[in-house]
């Protein structure tokens, strides 16, 4: 490659940034073109940018990508539609004298004399569609001039300024104003339940609904408690004639929901209060799973059922209601929260408040809440606001799927009111719930921008909404319902995390009353997709025997775990990950930021909370951010590989300067993790000794040997494999090495190369282009994706390989293949951290050139290959038994817990 290049800087949107590199290319076809870009281009080297990283930094990683070579163009995207300013920035810094500049036309100039006259074309150019813009409708001086014309216009963007500014003030009032605490506890009541319906004019709705709850609660200490809410109907009549056991407070004139339920609430004799909406319709089991719930959540706030609507009507509520986090580049101008479609097996997943006309509420907790606020009228928002400061105080909502309603929406409300009253209602509410309960100054000013952010948008375009225009104008008047906070909530960021929709809990086999392990994990320990989740399923089947098991660990989506994981696990807590490249720049490893997530964070100690946990078990480095999540239970941080160390030796094969940037970060994170925890677990005894600060075990990997047998069948002349997931680097930077050094030399052989590449192979292969590039189109390689059965693959093999130049920890895949009684042909790098005989037990080589003459001298020597496979199978037993290890790390945590 020639020493000069060109550089392109992509600051555009996708398909003008596609445009502008082949521009860039054609101008200059002869150099070679790299590309800065958020994601990567179709041509030329791509250097990531990473958008919340600093300009100097960016700049440095670009400098280590270019690695010395000659800037002949640096050419630089100039779209006024895409703020990409600091990567513009970087460009300019990194070769001033060498920039071009080009538009959204893909017209170009440079910063020389010679290109006067295209300097001064670009700005006038710039200047005319600037003055077009303006001077048409959107451009802001079209606008104002149209409002100085319709001076009424001008109210919505005075309204904005004002509900901005409010939030502003407010914020800093919050964050002056004295604590309060919270009123104690009551004298205990009676466990039951007292069901109150607050109803107006439903007197045909009550003869629907209350059928089925006298019958649903049957056997239970209970009494009904309807609400005649200034009917005029004859509810009183009917219900004194055909429901003589139903209590009725009679109210005159009507009142909004929450005053009508909170005369019910202080009328009810029981410890639970059931709030019903008199259009819904139980179906049967409805309240015995909602009043077991608060045995097995503790503290537990409320209860809240699954709602279901008619047939043929669109479902609307759920009773699943989340609050998924938002930005402002989102434009969204949907209502902040919603209702999810539950995933099928769950229950008992964290909400962030019950629907309050299908909740079961402890009477004592909702008493020490202040009930509903009568603020919120005629109604809607008060059970948000009711569920947010229950879990101020650390008290959950959770969605009971066993409880099911049907729900006949706005058989009430839509009488009296219509679409357009309600949908300002609602946003006027959401606005009181904000100022009233929300207790952070930080949290209140995000959620309150947004919101207002929201009813602007809504209330602007072509189509805009009267109604969010009025609520805006209504945000003034919120301050009247700020409330002094809380003293010591909880942390609110958690509280939306659990609140976000991101969790869903899935009940496993029942209690066994022994002593629990939780494990948290970054991936799900099945299907068996890489080396982590065997060792993960494995060792968790074997502590089965004697532990309940919780398991908490990420995913990308939600959706009922394995039925394998199911039986081994008393409870699965699955946390949605939002992946993005949008990772912010700290002193700590980019890994570790992206599994950073307040959804994990609060799932893992309301999991801690409810089962008591004796050892908690994080599995991969990154998850020691975690520890202290799991107090007090012991913990256990299991280092797979020793990550700094993977990273050192990446660095001598020649690694990025990303490698080195993130090497201090890992060294310095994985060293303060070790003296978090109360143990470390190593994969081998070369990476214990490694460990400092803690206490350190070594529980080497193993294998399913009863599983993993040879069947006899006989192996395919000349037949390599090799399995391992391109997601992990070194995986191919060893299938690079092994087809450029040792697959030449074979072909003599006419060998078949079968490759098991994990999921996503390509999206892999594309990712690492520029760091490892392989080339798979090549005679006799077979290239195949996640295999669930890895076993026929090993039994047609003749040879397995472990070509790797990197590694930690140790390869679960060695032991596998010797289980299988293959022969096994090694770099060190490949067997790290094992203890077996070199020419016994595994073929170990240095080079390429070593490395092929061993694969043909035992394609030649059959003899040879069958001893070692026979050796290979003989030492599997003798170490690397799963049932022993398991049976270590039992001792292990029984020894923590003498501890």
């Amino acid at each position: 490659m020639s020493a000069w290049i060109q550089i392109a800087f992509a600051a555009g949107g996708e398909e003008l940034n596609a445009k502008f590199v082949e521009r860039v290319r054609a101008l200059d076809p002869d150099l070679p073109l790299f590309v800065v870009s958020e994601f990567r281009p179709a041509h030329g080297v791509w250097i990531p940018y990473f958008v919340l990283r600093s300009v100097s930094e960016n700049t440095q990683g670009i400098r280590a990508a270019i690695d010395g070579k000659r800037i002949a163009r640096c050419s630089m995207l100039l779209d006024r539609s895409t703020p990409h300013f600091k990567l513009r920035a970087a460009g300019f810094l990194l070769a001033p004298l060498q920039a071009r500049f080009f538009d959204e036309q893909l017209n170009h100039f440079e910063l020389r004399p010679s290109s006067l006259f295209g300097i001064l074309r670009h700005w006038k150019r710039r200047l005319g569609a600037w003055v077009r813009f303006q001077a048409n409708p959107g451009g802001d001086l079209f606008v104002f001039l149209w409002r100085c014309l319709h001076p009424s216009h001008f109210r919505r963007p005075i309204r904005h300024l004002v509900a901005v500014n409010v939030g502003r003030i407010t914020g800093v009032v919050k964050a002056l104003l004295p604590a309060k605490s919270d009123p104690p506890p009551g004298p205990a009541l009676e466990r039951g339940i007292s069901v109150v319906i607050p109803s107006r004019n439903g007197r045909g709705l009550l003869t629907r609904l209350l059928p089925g709850v006298v019958r649903d609660l049957a056997g239970i200490a209970s009494e009904i408690i309807v609400i005649d809410n200034g009917s005029i109907d004859g509810t009183q009549a009917v219900l004194a004639e055909q429901f003589a056991d139903v209590r009725v407070e009679v109210n005159a004139e009507p009142l909004a929901f929450a005053a009508a339920v909170n005369r019910g609430i202080a009328a009810a004799r029981y410890s639970h209060v059931c709030l019903l909406n008199n259009d819904m319709v139980l179906e049967p089991g409805f309240f015995r799973p909602m009043l077991a719930a608060f045995d097995e959540v503790p503290d537990l706030f409320c209860a809240t059922a699954q709602i279901l609507f008619p047939p043929g009507v669109r479902r609307e509520e759920t009773g699943k209601a989340v609050m998924p986090p938002r930005t402002f580049a989102e434009r969204c101008t949907d209502f902040p929260v919603r209702c999810d479609e539950p995933v099928a097996g769950e229950n008992l997943s964290y909400v962030l408040y019950g629907s309050g006309g299908c909740s079961l509420y402890d009477k004592d907790k909702l008493r020490r809440v202040g009930c509903f606020g009568e603020m919120f009228r005629p109604a809607y928002v008060e059970d948000l606001d009711t569920g947010y400061r229950g879990w101020l105080r650390g008290w959950p909502t959770v969605y009971v799927a066993a409880a099911r309603v049907v729900h006949h929406h706005r058989s009430t409300t839509s009488r009296y009111y219509t679409a357009e009253e309600l949908d300002l209602v609602l946003d006027m509410n959401y606005l009181r719930f904000l100022m009233r309960s929300v207790a952070s100054a930080e949290t209140f000013r995000k959620l309150w921008r947004l919101a207002v952010w929201r009813l602007n948008l809504k209330g602007s375009g072509h189509f805009p909404s009267f109604t969010a225009a009025a609520a805006l104008g209504f945000s003034a008047r919120a301050p009247k319902w700020l409330e002094r906070p809380l003293a010591n909530p909880y942390p609110e960021e958690l509280i939306l995390g659990l609140g976000s929709g991101a969790i869903a809990v899935f009940p496993g086999k029942p209690r066994s009353g022994r002593p629990t392990v939780l494990v948290a994990s970054p991936y799900v320990p099945f299907p068996l997709s890489h080396g982590g989740a065997v060792r993960m399923f494995n060792l968790m089947r074997g502590a089965a025997r004697d532990f309940d098991q919780v398991l908490v660990c990420f995913v990308d989506e939600l959706a009922t775990p394995p039925a394998e994981l199911l039986e081994i696990c008393n409870e699965i807590v699955l946390v949605r990950r939002r992946g993005t490249h949008l990772i912010p720049s700290t002193v700590r490893p980019h890994v570790v930021e992206e599994f950073d997530a307040p959804a994990f964070h609060g799932a893992l100690q309301q999991t801690v909370r409810k089962w008591k946990p004796v050892v908690a078990q994080l599995e991969f480095t990154q998850m020691a951010q975690y520890a202290a999540d799991c107090a007090p239970a012991k913990t256990i941080m299991v280092e797979h590989d020793v990550t700094f160390d993977l990273y050192r030796q990446l660095l001598t094969q020649g690694g990025e300067w990303e490698t080195r940037r993130e090497l201090p970060r890992w060294e310095r994170f994985e060293r303060e993790a070790w003296r978090k925890v109360d143990c470390v677990v190593t994969m081998s005894e070369k990476d214990r000794a490694m460990v400092s600060g803690a206490r350190a075990v070594t529980l080497l990997n193993g294998v399913d040997l009863e599983r993993f047998r040879h069947s006899g069948r006989e192996a395919e002349c000349n037949r390599i494999l090799f399995i391992g997931a391109f997601q992990h680097l070194p995986n191919l930077m060893a299938v690079r090495f092994f087809l450029e050094g040792v697959w030449p030399k074979l072909q003599k052989y006419s060998p078949t190369l079968h490759i098991i590449a994990g999921r996503r192979p390509q999206f892999y292969l594309e990712r690492y282009r520029d760091t490892a590039f392989v080339d798979l189109n090549v005679p006799g390689v077979e290239v195949e994706e996640f295999v669930v059965d890895v076993r026929p693959a090993y039994e047609r093999a003749a040879i397995v390989i472990a070509p790797l130049l990197a590694s930690a920890g140790t390869n679960i895949k060695i032991m596998e293949a010797m289980a299988m009684n293959k022969a096994i042909v090694s770099t060190p790098a490949g067997v790290n951290g094992l203890d077996l005989e070199a020419g016994r037990d595994v073929i170990v080589t240095e080079t390429a050139a070593e490395m092929a003459e061993a694969i043909a001298a035992l394609f030649e020597d059959p003899g040879k290959r069958t001893a070692i496979e026979e050796q290979a199978r003989r030492t599997a037993e003798s170490k690397y038994d799963w049932v022993r290890i398991a049976e270590e790390q039992k001792r292990l945590y029984e020894s923590l817990l003498q501890g």
